[in-house]
């Protein structure tokens, strides 16, 4: 029984070992909020348990801050790594909000940075500005301030597109219920030509595949208030719209070429 016992101590002692590695070794943002988010989980269950979880408390705080270190650095990348990049940031923010003794200001900031910065992939930015709108990090000016800034006419329509789509990919509901938001929406789209239109509407159209339809149907009401139109008519009209599309024109948007 005692060898037992020494066995496990010794594993155990071996994966703390091995977690403070992860902490301080040069790895990736997303294995960096993987651990940390599966590390708050186990911390969590052992809350319940009543089961003594303090050696790893420190642990989680070293990931969690060096997570919060590079994350800025890790939006540095393609559309194609991106997703999951998206994920990890999820997960720190799910740890970060599950922890009180995980240092709250060190998130916001990189957030606000990753959100600020234009050498970012936009969509990355556009879903940290979306976090910090769900956790009234982001005042209602501020929103303005991005959104102008983000969908101008100087802006490429993809980059402007894609950061819509990050921000779209929280909170929707929220994001739905700010009127102001579609009317920038709205005035951006207007401001195109035709070849950026093509371009954004690809983007766009990713950005709302997943959309329910109650949420469509929010959306165009919105619309319909913009345009002083029947909000229940534009639902009606768009839809039927999409429905009726071919898928022949879709793909054509999807083989356009971009040069991008």
């Amino acid at each position: 029984m005692s060898s037992t016992r020494s066995l496990c101590r010794k594993n155990e002692r071996f994966r703390v070992t091995a977690l403070q590695a992860v902490a301080v070794d040069a790895v990736s943002f997303e294995e960096l909020a993987k651990t940390a988010f599966r590390l708050s989980n186990i911390i969590g269950y052992g809350d319940i348990r009543k089961v003594d979880s303090s050696a790893l408390e420190p642990i989680l705080k070293q990931l969690y801050y060096r997570a919060c270190l590079i994350l800025e650095s890790a939006c540095i990348c393609d559309d194609a790594a991106a997703k999951s990049i998206a994920e990890a940031i999820n997960l720190l923010n799910s740890a970060e909000l599950a922890r009180d003794y995980l240092n709250t200001e060190d998130w916001i900031n990189a957030l606000k940075n990753a959100a600020r910065r234009d050498d970012l992939n936009t969509v990355l930015s556009g879903f940290a500005a979306a976090i910090l709108l769900e956790r009234s990090q982001m005042t209602n000016d501020e929103l303005k301030t991005e959104v102008s800034r983000r969908l101008s006419k100087g802006v490429p329509a993809e980059l402007g597109a894609g950061w819509f789509e990050g921000l779209t990919m929280k909170n929707r509901y929220g994001l739905i219920a700010r009127l102001s938001l579609w009317e920038s929406l709205d005035e951006y789209i207007q401001s195109l030509d035709d070849e950026e239109f093509k371009r954004a509407l690809v983007f766009l159209r990713r950005a709302f595949s997943d959309f329910s339809s109650g949420e469509k149907d929010s959306i165009a009401e919105n619309l319909g208030e913009i345009w002083g139109l029947n909000g229940a008519e534009v639902s009606e009209i768009v839809n039927a719209q999409l429905d009726t599309a071919s898928q022949e024109q879709i793909n054509a948007l999807d083989d356009f070429d971009f040069d991008i």
